[in-house]
Formats: structure tokens, C-alpha cells, sequence
């Protein structure tokens, strides 16, 4: 029987959405303003800018993710996702601030610390508003929130800058003159100050489910051992994403500098072109794989989340491989419809999956537990690998394609054995769940 009206559900995923949306516009912003940073800030090269991208976020992220999941699975989720909101809002608008690369990286710290309240709350707090046979769609209507994001920041982004670039300095009051990309990021920062109180118009959702009359939690060494019990499968899962993550973070990354560099687009061409295709073939390939799974998993199917994945897998790694090597660059951009498809479908079924063998006072832990161990490895190296590559390897930064090609190639073959091999482990571990916490 349901709890909540149909409209209570959608309001609730629309702002979560438009949350996570928030978060990725904040956390992706400066991919589209990579050139003018680099100039503005001493001729940075594009190792100490993926630094300032990938290492600051990722690395106070990672350590601030599993502490305030605690925090949301024994308190209330609503406010934990309200106060990062406006935490990395305003560090957001902050960084506009940035004279330096030292001042810059900061900045982006705080943003992770903001950031990091986000993913595990919204997953928890879902799985307690919404069926099961249900959840999937939940999660991929959420997950469209990197693709409108990226495709949001790169239709304003890169226009945005180009036609700032073409203006004297900027002068806004209390921030005083600024240059094209610090105007930018407080434009994108005040936004999310106003988005941290709309969120109290929703209400934190009865826990419900094995474990939620646990209102003590569970301790460090019960998410261990949790984890460990189920090893196989998560070790399975966990190496499958963080391939597919660092590959769909360097290619958001780098996208708009491909093409600049590659093909000599301007930001404002390649960010309206693939600012389309982000914001309306992302969000159909995360709908329509959220959509199928629980289509699969009302008949059945444990594993839908993982197979559904390993397929769209199998599909995206020939065209990654072949994109940037091709000389015509609106045969790239055809190719990039569907690579943007199947790279939409993976984030939401990773949190079906995950939810579906957690207890409900380990939903969110579990998820910070996935986001240490995938997102803080792919947003300090996705960056940071395609940089390193252009910078020693082929010595050249014309070289972008060979490297975004070369990655691509290891990452989607080894993602795609990793999650063959999950399937039978994610049976067991569905089973055991329904077992030990029926």
C-alpha cells in the first residue's frame, strides 16, 4: 500500500534532482572555463588544473562522505542535504574569489565538503519514499542530474564566457573586478543559497524496511564486516564503476577542450552542441535504463541493475575508442548521441543495486562506502589522467584525442568483465538480504 501520493513522490525527486543538478553545475563548472583559468592564473599547465579540478574536490570528498552518511542514517536527511546545499553554494561563489592556484584549489575543497552530504541522504531518504519494483526510475530520474548539469554548464558556460571574454573586466558589488570565469562561478553559486531553504518544504520520509528501528545505527566495525561478507560482489561492482566513472568524468572533463583543441570549435559552439545532447539523450539513457530495470526486477530479475549496465557497457566502449580519433567533426558529434545514451545509463542502477542488499540504517554509509572507494579515485584521476597523458606521454596538448581514445579502451574492457562477473554474486547477495534481514 502506498504512503505517499504520487505527487509528494515526483515533487520530492524533482527537487532532489534539481539538488544533484546543482552539485554537478557547482562541482563541473570550471571544465568549460579551463583556457581562460589557465591564463588568468600565471599560465597554469593542465596538470596543476586538473589538480585544482580532480585532487581539491575529491580528496576532503572522500574523507567528509562516510561521516556525514553516518549522520544521515541515524538523523534527519532532509537537513543534512539542506546544509550542504548552501555549504558548497556559497564556496562555489567563494572560488570567483580565487586570484591563485593555491586560492583556487581551497576553494574547491570546500566545495567537496558541501558536496559530500548529498549522494548518500538523497539515496536513503528514496528508498524509504518509493516501492521497490519503483525505486529504479527514482534513482535514474536523479541520475539524469550529471547530464543536466554538464549540459546546462556547457549551454551557458561556454557561451557565457566566450561573451565575457570579449568584455572589459567585470565589476560586481562585493566581489569587486573580477575576470570572465570568477563572474561565472558566482553567478552559478548564489542560486543554491536560495535552493538549501526550498528544501525544507519537503518532510524527512518514515524509515521503513530491515534495520529501521535501529535508531543507534550500526558501528564502523558492522559496516566492515557488512562489506566484507559481501566482498565478492562488491569488489566486482566497485572496480566496474570506478572504470566506467573515471572514463565518463575525463570525457565530461575534456569534452569542450577536445573539441577546441582538436577541431577548433569555439566554447560557445561545442557547448551548445553538446549541451543539447547532454540534457536530452542523457536524461532519456538514465530514464529509460532506470524504467526497464524495474520492469526487470518485477519479473525477477535480481540482477537487472548490473546486466542492464553490462550491456550498455559492451555497447559504449567501440564508439568511446573511435570518437576522438575521427577527422570529421560532426561524425564525432553523431557518434557522441549515443555514447551519451549508454554512459547516462550506469549511476542510478549502481544505487538500485546497492540498495537493494543494505539494510536501511547502512543505505546511506553503503553508498559513501561506494563513493570513497569509486568517486574519489575517478574525480582525482579522470582529470588528472587525461592531463598527465597530454602533458608526458604525447608530449603535446593537440595530442587530447589519442589519450581520451587510449583510456577509453582499457576502462570500458575491463568495466564490462567486472560486471559479467557480478551478476551471480549481486543473486546472492539480493537472497541473503531478504535472508538475514526478512
Amino acid at each position: 500500500m502506498k504512503k505517499y501520493s504520487d505527487w509528494t513522490l515526483w515533487y520530492v525527486v524533482f527537487l532532489l534532482t534539481v539538488a544533484s543538478t546543482l552539485s554537478f553545475i557547482d562541482r563541473q563548472i570550471l571544465n568549460v572555463m579551463i583556457g581562460p583559468i589557465k591564463r588568468d592564473l600565471g599560465g597554469l599547465s593542465d596538470t596543476e588544473i586538473s589538480l585544482i579540478i580532480g585532487l581539491a574536490f575529491s580528496t576532503v570528498y572522500s574523507l567528509t562522505t562516510l561521516p556525514l552518511a553516518r549522520i544521515a542514517d541515524r538523523y534527519n536527511r532532509r537537513n543534512v542535504i539542506a546544509a550542504g546545499i548552501f555549504s558548497w553554494s556559497l564556496m562555489t561563489a567563494l572560488a570567483g574569489m580565487a586570484n591563485n592556484f593555491w586560492q583556487l584549489f581551497v576553494a574547491r575543497m570546500g566545495v567537496g565538503v558541501g558536496e559530500a552530504s548529498l549522494g548518500p541522504a538523497t539515496t536513503s531518504m528514496l528508498a524509504d519514499y518509493y516501492e521497490e519494483h519503483r525505486l529504479p526510475l527514482a534513482y535514474g530520474i536523479v541520475a539524469t542530474a550529471p547530464f543536466i548539469g554538464s549540459g546546462l554548464a556547457s549551454l551557458v558556460g561556454g557561451p557565457l564566457i566566450d561573451y565575457l571574454e570579449a568584455q572589459p573586466q567585470m565589476v560586481l558589488p562585493v566581489f569587486g573586478e573580477m575576470y570572465s570565469w570568477q563572474t561565472v562561478l558566482v553567478v552559478v553559486g548564489l542560486p543554491g543559497i536560495l535552493l538549501a531553504l526550498v528544501m525544507f518544504t519537503i518532510r524527512e520520509p518514515e524509515r521503513t524496511g530491515a534495520s529501521a528501528e535501529k535508531t543507534e545505527g550500526y558501528s564502523y566495525a558492522e559496516l566492515w564486516e557488512f562489506c566484507m561478507q559481501r566482498k565478492k560482489y562488491l569488489s566486482y561492482h566497485f572496480i566496474a564503476y570506478l572504470c566506467l566513472s573515471i572514463q565518463g568524468f575525463a570525457f565530461l572533463t575534456w569534452v569542450v577542450e577536445f573539441f577546441v583543441r582538436t577541431h577548433g570549435w569555439t566554447r560557445t559552439e561545442i557547448g551548445i552542441t553538446y549541451g543539447l545532447i547532454a540534457l536530452i539523450v542523457g536524461i532519456l539513457g538514465s530514464v529509460w535504463a532506470g524504467w526497464y530495470a524495474g520492469k526487470m526486477l518485477a519479473r525477477g530479475r535480481a540482477d537487472a541493475p548490473m546486466r542492464l549496465c553490462m550491456w550498455g557497457t559492451i555497447g559504449l566502449g567501440p564508439l568511446a575508442v573511435v570518437m576522438p580519433l575521427l577527422d570529421n567533426a560532426w561524425l564525432a558529434v553523431g557518434l557522441i548521441i549515443p555514447i551519451t545514451f549508454f554512459m547516462a545509463m550506469p549511476p542510478g542502477l549502481s544505487n538500485a543495486a546497492l540498495q537493494a542488499i543494505s539494510p536501511n540504517r547502512l543505505r546511506g554509509q553503503m553508498i559513501a562506502v561506494y563513493l570513497i572507494c569509486v568517486s574519489f579515485l575517478s574525480y582525482l584521476f579522470a582529470p588528472l589522467i587525461i592531463g598527465l597523458m597530454n602533458d608526458y606521454v604525447f608530449g603535446r596538448e593537440d595530442a587530447i584525442h589519442l589519450s581520451l581514445s587510449t583510456l577509453a579502451a582499457v576502462n570500458y574492457l575491463i568495466a564490462a568483465i567486472c560486471l559479467a562477473l557480478s551478476l551471480k554474486p549481486l543473486e546472492e547477495a539480493t537472497a541473503r538480504m531478504k535472508r538475514e534481514f526478512a
